[in-house]
């Protein structure tokens, strides 16, 4: 029996779709991974292609990004990669894993660039972008390192400028807006890419010099680039509203606070989970990934990076104590809820999370604020379908679990989403 890693997802879709889980009676009955355990029978899938996983929703914002800003970006990624001469010369830098390291680096910023080319929306390919930054910055510190004798402390001065950039850039938002969702939608890009540049402290621990200096590179690029984005996604927001806008803020901090108070509410209401012989370990485990993430967004609600942010992520809050009151009533009331006898099952679970996410979107009062929390779902499924798609030969249906779950969660989670916006447009 083998459980080797090789084939790809649309193999593997294509074998649940007409083979069986031999001896399986259900995935909550199942209990040893013994000689006897159940299995799904693989084997080559002689008709797969390679098949990268897209996220059947893509992030988006509500600000219209130029594609000359994403040319920009993109130029600085091929200017940080010009400075690399690839391949690496071995007489200038003899340690083999340094040279890899850096590889791996430049081969990381090409792959995000071409990412940021096929994306499906604009802000998603500013997201890649960013990432490819980062990566060819590693690169090309650390070669500058051996070509020009680039030092760490000049690094670390690029990171605190950025820092000092954001910190002043978050000092002064305005909050500013007509819509206050779409104020939302974009102050919450902006606060959580700011927090993460201006509450920074990076510590290095490289043991290698030239190491060091290609991820302190790294580092203040990235910080330079989220400073960067935020400021030109506020700019391009601000060009977009009316003269006699005004302020939302005070909007934004009732809701905020209202949403918190509401969700620790819902958290408390949830009922107790089962323990010992009473609880089936399938279904204990779904419930227990819903409720962390109803304790999560509680979290983040009660100790948000601003309002803005706090408002958005009330919709995955809400949508999460909401998909954990689906599931725990749906495994209540039938006791074959979750339960897989053939392969084709597996392929309808994940059908159903893809079609819940959809549906999602365009039943939601406004779609734009349930595309996070449907995003984050999507996410989920591609995980999902990546750990299917790495199976060949006979798999046991137990390592089944785990993909299973992530598809049972996002279907539940999307088919929260559009009452959990509703409440947070409610809110506001």
């Amino acid at each position: 029996m083998s459980d080797g890693r090789a084939a790809t997802r649309r193999g593997f879709l294509a074998v649940v779709g007409g083979s069986t889980l031999a001896g399986c009676s259900g995935l909550d009955r199942l209990g040893n991974d013994g000689e006897s355990a159940p299995t799904v029978s693989a084997y080559r899938f002689r008709d797969a292609a390679d098949d990268e996983s897209t996220p059947v929703v893509a992030e988006s914002i509500p600000v219209e990004i130029e594609a000359s800003a994403l040319r920009a970006r993109s130029r600085r990624v091929d200017d940080l990669l010009g400075t690399v001469p690839i391949p690496l010369d071995a007489g200038r830098l003899p340690n083999g894993v340094i040279r890899e390291r850096l590889l791996d680096a430049a081969d990381d910023a090409t792959t995000a660039g071409q990412r940021a080319r096929s994306a499906r929306t604009r802000f998603e390919a500013l997201r890649h972008l960013s990432r490819a930054r980062e990566r060819a910055r590693y690169a090309a510190a650390g070669w500058a390192y051996v070509e020009t004798n680039r030092t760490e402390a000049t690094l670390r001065a690029a990171h605190r400028r950025a820092r000092d950039d954001a910190r002043t850039l978050r000092a002064d938002l305005a909050y500013r807006g007509a819509d206050p969702v779409r104020a939302a939608l974009v102050y919450a890009r902006a606060e959580r890419r700011l927090a993460v540049v201006a509450d920074s402290a990076p510590a290095v621990h490289e043991s290698s010099p030239l190491l060091r200096v290609a991820e302190w590179g790294e580092r203040a690029e990235s910080a330079r680039a989220s400073t960067d984005d935020a400021r030109y996604l506020l700019a391009r927001y601000a060009a977009s509203l009316p003269d006699d806008a005004g302020t939302v803020e005070n909007a934004l901090t009732a809701a905020a606070d209202a949403l918190a108070d509401d969700l620790r509410e819902r958290r408390a209401a949830l009922p107790s989970e089962p323990s010992g012989d009473d609880r089936d370990e399938f279904g204990w485990r779904l419930r227990g990934r819903l409720r962390d993430d109803v304790e999560s967004g509680v979290r983040r609600l009660s100790d948000p990076v601003g309002p803005a942010r706090a408002v958005v992520d009330a919709v995955g809050g809400f949508a999460a104590a909401g998909a954990y009151e689906r599931v725990r009533s749906r495994l209540d009331g039938d006791g074959g809820a979750y339960r897989v006898e053939d392969a084709a099952d597996v392929r309808e679970a994940r059908q159903r999370a893809l079609d819940a996410i959809r549906n999602a979107l365009a039943e939601s009062p406004r779609p734009a604020l349930a595309r996070p929390t449907l995003a984050d779902a999507a996410m989920s499924v591609t995980y999902a379908d990546d750990s299917l798609a790495g199976y060949r030969g006979d798999v046991r249906v137990r390592r089944l679990h785990d993909p299973l779950r992530r598809y049972a969660a996002a279907a539940a989670r999307a088919e929260s989403v559009p009452a959990a916006c509703r409440r947070v447009v409610a809110a506001l």
